[in-house]
């Protein structure tokens, strides 16, 4: 212990927080590991409404997968699709998915995810330091590579870099979207009072008896399933969104319409020549007021001659055109109607799209656009409600009941319900060009563009989740090969790359040394006799030409503890006409002392931040952080 000591003046003990990051790589072979400790896991939706079973009931009603999946035997189980996959879907789903505004994403059927342990982790991981390369999947995937941009502190997306943006239509000019996809799991569905609108206005639809099933197919390289359809029964089935002011556009506007389909040869309600894939002329709702005095409203199913846009398609009842998809505006007297030459009843997908831009009405069919005219209309605008799979609903089929004041016609009414389904619904308030079109019409296992979106997945900074999951099948099995962790020769794994972000603190002591402080050395052989106990120093010391260096610094607490030694470069004389300030800086994993306080404090049992140890050496407390 040093025999000269000078106590911290006020002030001179300052606190700086800083981030320091350190960079962390993991791949397929080492992710486990000590160093790393981190879990790959693999998250699979529960059917809809079915329950999880966690235990088992003293009953014994209620048993549990006694399937155990983790990191060790992931590489050779076989059930895959065992509860815990879904517990840790379900786990996922509610901490962080379920209970977010409507606009944001959802959690989808099943999930890739990198969760990193907190002793790994630090106070989280760095935003924008996220990269996923991903060799693992089959064939139809070579590569794929993954990066996070930040949305705000807590969360980012994942955001593909190989696919191409260029072709999307702008998100502002979105109007309408019902993608059907917050469907995760096939079910059906007697009502469905919420349908989401994910295009943020929230105009959410109402749907009865509806099928909900895998959706459309990929093309290119492999036929897969994609994301979730809707599937009508050719009986009584429909959507109905709530009309709106942007859904009803005047003559001079420009809008489009973009959704995809699946029929089959036939279908069931021929009742008429066609079967309505969208209907805006035929059902709105009218209030009124009971005997009562309540108000109340109803469906009436008027059949108006003023339309901005119908797509319906032939059926049996007409041979040669069976299939064919008609897209018409109505102007009161006059309409403007136009038919594809391609047929859309081959129980394959395919995507239409109706297009009113300048003074032309087109049809594109796939990508190609197969009709168009110019228009004859004067006014197209309306207030009828927009009907998917049905050209009209009455309060009977609404409601399963018809009220006294609505006629027997109406109850009895023809549906001209669709046999088939539809998908991502998009309804845009300008007319598209080409390029967009045919991106909206790819649905290509490796590039589509069909969901408009380069997001997959989203991280969460705090927790250390890495999240992938998206209704494209070319995320299905991110970071777990073909789906059991079954990296090979041919299945290269998966590198995983993020910066943890650590505070840290720099303490700043001013170390002042007046001009008549410290100026005589403590060096034993300065004293008379060598002793230390002497008081004296040898005559040669004492002269004006003998001026003591110091070549180190030493903090102690107020029981004289030494908790850091501070080493110069190079020896400093000290002087007897000026004062010397030394500033040390000390980076540490906590503070030092409190600051603010103008001292060093005393060791306590609850700040003390070095404890000695028996061989001399000094050791962090983890108590005094």
């Amino acid at each position: 212990m040093a025999e000269a000591l000078k106590p911290i003046n006020g002030g001179g003990q300052q606190l700086y927080p800083f981030n320091s990051h350190k960079r962390w790589i993991v791949t397929d072979i080492d992710y486990r590991s000590d160093i790393y400790q981190t879990s790959i896991l693999k998250g699979v939706s529960p059917l809809y409404k079915e329950l999880v079973p966690l235990s088992k009931s003293i009953a014994g009603a209620n048993v549990s997968d006694n399937t155990q999946l983790d990191n060790l035997n992931s590489n050779s189980t076989p059930f895959l699709g065992s509860k815990e996959q879904k517990v840790v879907w379900s786990g996922l789903n509610q901490t962080f998915f379920k209970h977010r505004p409507n606009n944001e994403r959802d959690l989808f059927a099943s999930a890739s995810i990198i969760s990193i342990p907190h002793n790994r982790l630090g106070d989280g991981i760095l935003p924008g330091s996220v990269i996923i390369e991903d060799k693992s999947q089959d064939d139809f995937v070579e590569y794929v590579e993954l990066y996070d941009r930040k949305i705000d502190e807590y969360h980012g997306y994942i955001i593909d870099k190989s696919l191409n943006t260029g072709s999307y239509v702008p998100f502002g000019d979105l109007m309408g979207y019902w993608g059907f996809n917050d469907e995760v799991t096939p079910r059906s569905s007697s009502f469905d009072n919420k349908i989401e609108d994910r295009s943020g206005y929230q105009n959410h639809a109402v749907g009865r008896e509806l099928n909900y099933q895998s959706g459309i197919k990929t093309s290119g390289t492999s036929s897969v399933y994609s994301g979730t359809k809707v599937s009508f029964n050719g009986s009584n089935s429909y959507i109905k969104i709530d009309d709106k002011k942007r859904y009803s556009p005047v003559k001079g506007n420009d809008y489009s319409i973009s959704i995809w389909t699946d029929m089959p040869v036939s279908q069931s309600d021929v009742t008429s020549d066609y079967n309505w894939l969208i209907s805006k002329n035929g059902t709105f709702r009218e209030d009124y007021t009971t005997k009562k005095g309540e108000p109340l409203n109803r469906q009436r199913n008027l059949n108006t001659p003023i339309f901005p846009y119908d797509l319906k398609v032939f059926n049996q009842n007409n041979f040669n055109s069976n299939g064919k998809v008609v897209a018409s505006i109505g102007g009161g007297t006059k309409i403007t109607e136009i038919t594809s030459s391609t047929k859309v009843n081959d129980g394959n997908s395919h995507h239409i799209c109706f297009n009113k831009t300048g003074s032309n009405l087109e049809l594109w069919v796939d990508g190609i656009k197969e009709a168009s005219s110019s228009l004859k209309v004067k006014e197209i605008w309306n207030e009828y409600d927009i009907l998917l799979g049905s050209r009209y609903i009455s309060d009977l089929g609404r409601y399963g009941r018809t009220p006294k004041s609505l006629s027997k016609e109406a109850e009895i009414s023809s549906f001209n319900t669709l046999s088939g389904s539809l998908d991502e619904f998009r309804y845009y308030r300008k007319g598209l060009t080409s390029a967009e079109i045919k991106g909206l019409s790819s649905n290509d296992y490796l590039t589509g563009s069909a969901y408009q979106e380069n997001i997959v997945g989203e991280v969460f900074y705090n927790h250390g989740i890495v999240v992938v999951s998206d209704p494209r099948p070319k995320y299905k099995h991110i970071l777990v090969g073909g789906g059991n962790w079954d990296y090979d020769s041919s299945r290269l794994g998966f590198t995983a790359k993020w910066k943890s972000t650590k505070k840290l603190y720099e303490t700043v002591v001013m170390c002042e040394v007046g001009s008549s402080e410290f100026n005589i050395s403590t060096n034993v052989s300065l004293r008379k006799n060598n002793d230390i106990r002497e008081m004296f120093l040898k005559p040669f010391v004492t002269g004006s030409d003998f001026a003591p260096y110091f070549t180190e610094i030493g903090l102690y607490n107020k029981q004289g503890d030494l908790l850091a030694i501070g080493k110069l470069g190079s020896a400093i004389q000290n002087r007897n006409d000026v004062d010397i300030t030394i500033k040390v800086r000390l980076d540490m994993d906590g503070p030092f002392g409190a600051p603010g306080t103008g001292s060093l404090q005393p060791a306590t049992e609850h700040n003390i931040k070095l404890q000695k140890r028996r061989d001399g050496n000094f050791t962090w407390n983890p108590q005094g952080f």
